[in-house]
């Protein structure tokens, strides 16, 4: 929809008003003086609204405020220009001209109420109709009246025949300017700085011609073969040139010129239409009527023009919206015509997809594209022809279908492919990665939370395990010792009894400092304080830490790095609780007769990386990265045959990354499995 500026009345001062009113009235009234003078005798005194009085009726619409004074200055100007002298001169113009304005001030109002706002350009075809049809209402009202105050003092006046003579001599001289002054005054004036320097030329030449006709004319008026009859046809062709070429604002112009011309050449006796004398009113009629007819053509085909233009210039800006709104969809589209070719065509959409201009253009056919990225292997694999003769064979089929491709970059896009009902093709992309991300992670959420929910079965049914073994034990064992007889019992069973409660709370102060400090890494709570450690001695403790468990498993442990110089920067506590979790996994997994072998060694980079390798059962290689998420184990089930929470590897794995080192496990079932820590050369975590 194409919502237009209406022509409003400008705020102006008094003075403003004063002026304007007065060069109205000067003007108006210079505009009588000339069609009673030079173009219609004093005997036609009745046909003076064809002088038209519609310009004025305009300006009083657009300012309605002040029509009485707009209005009196008009009056001044009528008099003016009719110079009455005798006493029936006085009456006669007294009455032609409150006629007159009387008329004014009516098509004024009509026009006011029909249109129900300023004339546009937009809106010009209605307000002329609507024009037309107010200019008979008011001009029959001020005929009418003029006619009764004639008849007054007019004893012989034919009433009915004189209405009739006078309404259509008037109404023929306004409906010959009316629709002229109706683009006058709302058509936007031209600019000559808009204008190309052709158009200049041609303009001065139409101009140079159409005066060089004028003055022809009249100067062939006292010669043998006089111009003034053929004179309104010559000038048709300059008409149709301006329609075509220029405005319509220029035609128009031509068109008043013309018409003032064929009534002034009649007003000094030749007539280019009719044989009769100009002072009768059916000659005036019969000119008017030949003036209408000739000008009416040629400002219908202008505005026959002038519409085709317009739409031509809106069609030029939607294509212009059209190829921006195209050219910034996050996907894209472009349409094939019957021989299948680019008729419409988003650029973005063919840089995304890393299409060369050459290939894919306006006009260019759509198999090089194919054939290009076929060759590129955007398809997969395959023969290129035979991808190239699939996917036109898709592209023919009926069906509204739909797929997916990958741009250039690696987005993802969706496509719709539909036939028109001229066999066009259309087919349009969407961009669909984040919904595609948002879905992984969605699915990957769920996963996750799945998994999450059966690590806290697992916890949970571990937990009940691994907390109810010792805590029987301690309370087993405290509650023999409080029994009555307890002191028959010898010492060794005391003292049995005893490492026994000690052994159990040991393990489960274990399991709960695992718990506690895994959650304080998980908070990013832990607190570390790194310092050089001598490797050989830190080693040598958590192996004498784990010999005993060893010895009762009948495990042996060797350990390779004794009188070694390394130093590594980590936090004592914490690199004592990862070689204990990691000897303590290699001694539960590890059969009897089995051994563990401890190393390290120092990359080029200055890197320091441990290794605690057992003979023990090995992992799967698909259960390693699930090893490493805490309360898991390889065997979940509470009949397997290693009892342990899961949090030994976890905690080591999150003990070494807040060290910013790594852990790396290689193993194979039944053939044992190696733990690789690496620390970073003396990298210092806060």
């Amino acid at each position: 929809m194409i919502i237009s500026e209406d022509i409003k009345p400008d705020k102006r001062t008094g003075f403003n008003i004063f002026v304007l009113s007065l060069a109205t009235g000067i003007i108006y009234g210079f505009l009588i003086y000339l069609s009673t003078i030079l173009i219609f005798p004093p005997a036609a005194t009745p046909v003076i609204w064809s002088v038209n009085a519609f310009p004025v009726a305009v300006l009083l619409f657009n300012r309605r405020k002040y029509w009485p004074f707009i209005l009196f200055f008009v009056a001044l100007g009528h008099l003016a220009g009719q110079l009455p002298t005798t006493p029936f001169e006085i009456k006669l113009y007294l009455i032609l001209c409150i006629t007159n304005l009387l008329e004014i001030f009516l098509l004024a109002f009509f026009l006011r109420k029909v249109a129900g706002e300023s004339p546009t350009k937009y809106r010009l075809k209605p307000f002329i109709v609507s024009g037309i049809w107010t200019t008979a209402l008011a001009l029959l009202i001020a005929v009418l009246l003029s006619v009764v105050l004639f008849s007054s003092f007019i004893a012989d006046m034919d009433f009915i025949s004189t209405v009739i003579k006078t309404f259509t001599c008037a109404y023929l001289g306004q409906l010959l300017l009316l629709p002229a002054i109706i683009y006058y005054i709302v058509l936007d004036r031209a600019s000559l700085r808009k204008i190309s320097r052709n158009k200049i030329t041609e303009l001065v030449i139409i101009w140079g011609i159409f005066l060089f006709m004028v003055a022809a004319t009249f100067a062939s008026l006292s010669s043998r073969i006089p111009l003034y009859s053929i004179f309104p046809y010559i000038t048709f062709p300059i008409l149709v040139w301006a329609v075509f070429r220029f405005s319509i604002r220029l035609t128009l112009t031509y068109s008043i010129i013309t018409s003032l011309v064929i009534k002034y050449l009649a007003s000094l006796g030749y007539i280019p239409f009719g044989h009769s004398d100009f002072s009768d009113p059916y000659q005036i009629i019969q000119m008017n009527l030949a003036l209408i007819s000739l000008y009416g053509t040629v400002l219908i085909l202008a505005i026959i023009v002038y519409d085709q233009t317009q739409v031509k210039l809106d069609l030029a800006k939607r294509d212009e919206w059209f190829e921006i709104a195209i050219n910034h969809m996050s996907g894209g589209l472009y349409l094939l015509d019957q021989k299948r070719r680019f008729k419409v065509l988003s650029t973005n959409l063919r840089d995304k997809f890393g299409l060369p201009s050459d290939v894919c253009r306006l006009g260019a056919h759509i198999e090089p594209v194919f054939e290009f990225r076929a060759k590129r292997g955007d398809y997969g694999p395959g023969k290129p022809d035979e991808i190239v003769r699939q996917r036109m064979a898709e592209l023919e089929k009926r069906d509204t279908s739909h797929g997916q491709n990958v741009s250039a970059d690696g987005r993802t896009y969706e496509y719709y492919q539909n036939h028109t009902q001229d066999d066009e093709i259309i087919i349009i992309y969407y961009e669909i990665t984040e919904r595609i991300k948002a879905e992984q992670d969605s699915k990957r959420a769920l996963i996750e939370a799945q998994q999450a929910n059966k690590a806290k079965t697992d916890f949970l049914a571990n937990m009940s395990h691994e907390l109810r073994t010792p805590l029987n034990a301690i309370i087993g064992f405290s509650e023999m010792m409080s029994k009555d007889d307890f002191g028959a019992l010898s010492m060794d069973k005391v003292r049995e009894y005893s490492t026994d409660i000690h052994m159990s709370g040991r393990h489960l102060l274990q399991i709960i400092n695992d718990i506690l400090d895994l959650s304080k890494i998980e908070a990013g709570m832990a607190d570390i304080n790194p310092e050089k450690i001598h490797l050989d001695e830190e080693i040598r403790e958590s192996v004498t830490f784990i010999a005993l468990r060893a010895s009762d498993a009948d495990i042996s442990i060797v350990n390779d790095i004794v009188n070694t110089d390394t130093i590594i920067s980590a936090d004592k506590r914490m690199f004592k609780q990862i070689m204990v979790n990691l000897l303590s996994n290699s001694v539960k997994f590890t059969p009897p007769g089995g051994n563990i072998h401890i190393s390290h060694e120092i990359t080029a980079e200055g890197d320091v990386t441990i290794s605690v390798a057992d003979t023990g059962i090995g992992i799967d290689e698909n259960d390693i990265e699930a090893m490493m998420e805490p309360f898991r184990q390889a065997d979940s089930s509470l009949s397997r045959e290693f009892e342990g929470t899961g949090l030994g590897l976890p905690l080591v794995k999150s003990l070494m990354e807040l060290h910013g080192g790594t852990i790396k496990i290689k193993s194979r079932i039944g053939e044992g499995t190696t733990v690789f820590i690496t620390f970073p050369h003396m990298k210092t975590t806060h």
